[in-house]
Order: structure tokens, then sequence, then C-alpha cells
């Protein structure tokens, strides 16, 4: 049998047991549909999968609007973020 995801509230299981979600159905549970993939999530995992082979790594970085600001401020026309970051810190000669 297929597993199926199974959501109660804000809690969701996957469960494999036949068994298991006839029990959950009746005591209530949903059967949910797991999101559809888009068009192009194969490309992009290809891409990533890629990337991560070739030594990339993704950073997520929290700034204040002040902060923001600054930085946008210090952004190049056209330029990326990781530019950016790039021209800062060679600028301060730390790379």
């Amino acid at each position: 049998m297929k597993p199926k995801l199974l959501v109660h509230g804000s809690y969701a299981r996957t469960i494999s047991s036949p068994e298991e979600v006839e029990r959950l159905l009746l005591a209530g549970w949903l059967l949910a549909a797991p999101k559809p993939r888009t068009k192009d999530a194969r490309r992009m995992r290809e891409l990533n999968s890629r990337r991560r082979a070739e030594g990339w790594t993704t950073r997520t970085l929290w700034f204040s609007p002040e902060q923001l600001a600054a930085i946008k401020a210090a952004l190049l026309p056209g330029e990326t973020y990781a530019e950016l970051v790039v021209r800062l810190v060679r600028k301060n000669s730390l790379l």
C-alpha cells in the first residue's frame, strides 16, 4: 500500500499501515494531498545537486531594516548580493 499523508489539526503524519490509516480516519483525521511539484522542480533539483557537488553552499542571513538599507545603498547597478559581499571583502583585504 502506498503511504498516506494524514493530518489532524496542525499535526501531519505519513502512515504506511492500512489498519492505522483506517483507525486515524475514523478518529477524525483527514487524508491530505501533498503539494504538487512545480514544472521546474526537476531542473532545480539537478541544478542544486550540481552546485553542491561543485562545492557551492547556501546561507540565510537576517538583516534589520537599517542594515538592509545600508546594504542596498552599497550595491552597484546590476550587482548581485554575492558580488557585493566579495567586492567588500576584497576591498577590506579579507580575501
